[in-house]
């Protein structure tokens, strides 16, 4: 289905009935992210789900964007199908979206559910390191050398850093502002009961990560799934979505 959200053409799935539990995707990915679940959870609860902009079926921010961008725009979206949502679900970059969202007081659902959500990483994590080393890419730009010269100084920069920079295209310079910005005091602003999803070998966002951001939201539980990865919600599908249904009961 489509709608039109602050003037961009946003692609969104509508299933079920109940309580509304609205899922937001990952870098990357999409709402499709989330089918898996969708048999066991939409026997109770309405699930709609949206493909962010620059993602699946959504056009491309109008500009480069950054982390408020995204949560202005999901508030657009539940403004414009009238959402009443009582939980919200994020997925690593769509958990920062929902953090963000919630602290700020943009988002007020009953419950937040936050699976391998990113933001919270320490500084001295290869992810907080590789920001140092864009910054230097960006300088690249500004030195009088010829471009492939450039070209080769940028690929030696990146080639060993573990991010989505070297892939992210267009939203190249919007998937720097979104990791720039640490949650670490969002999240201690976070008051609702919080259900936190990890995979002990997760390595995109590792439980180190999952165990800060347990500790810095006050009314929150951590629940692991042993050596799931990344994508935990798709590679054990039934025990997320079982762990989500209850805890949005």
């Amino acid at each position: 289905m489509k709608v039109i959200v602050n003037g961009v053409a946003t692609e969104y799935a509508d299933d079920g009935t109940g309580p509304v539990i609205l899922m937001l995707h990952g870098w990357k990915d999409s709402l499709h992210s989330f089918d898996p679940l969708i048999p066991v959870l939409t026997q109770a609860y309405r699930v709609v789900r949206l493909d962010m902009p620059g993602f699946g079926g959504t056009e491309m921010p109008p500009k480069n964007w950054v982390l408020g961008d995204y949560v202005d725009f999901v508030g657009g979206f539940i403004s414009k199908l009238k959402l009443d949502v009582h939980t919200l679900a994020g997925h690593s970059f769509g958990g920062r979206v929902a953090i963000k969202g919630v602290a700020d007081g943009m988002f007020t659902p009953a419950k937040l559910v936050l699976i391998a959500s990113a933001g919270v990483a320490e500084r001295n994590t290869l992810r907080n390191k590789s920001l140092k080393v864009l910054a230097k890419v960006g300088k690249l730009a500004t030195l009088p050398l010829p471009k492939s010269v450039k070209n080769k100084l940028r690929n030696r920069l990146y080639k060993n850093i573990q991010s989505d920079y070297t892939n992210a295209g267009t939203l190249k310079d919007t998937f720097v502002n979104v990791i720039s910005e640490n949650l670490s005091g969002a999240a201690k602003e976070v008051t609702v009961p919080a259900l936190l999803i990890w995979g002990s070998a997760d390595t995109e966002t590792t439980l180190e990560e999952g165990v800060r951001l347990g500790g810095l939201i006050k009314n929150s539980r951590l629940e692991l799934i042993q050596a799931a990865g990344h994508f935990v919600h798709r590679e054990h599908p039934d025990t997320v979505a079982r762990l989500i249904g209850d805890f949005a009961v």
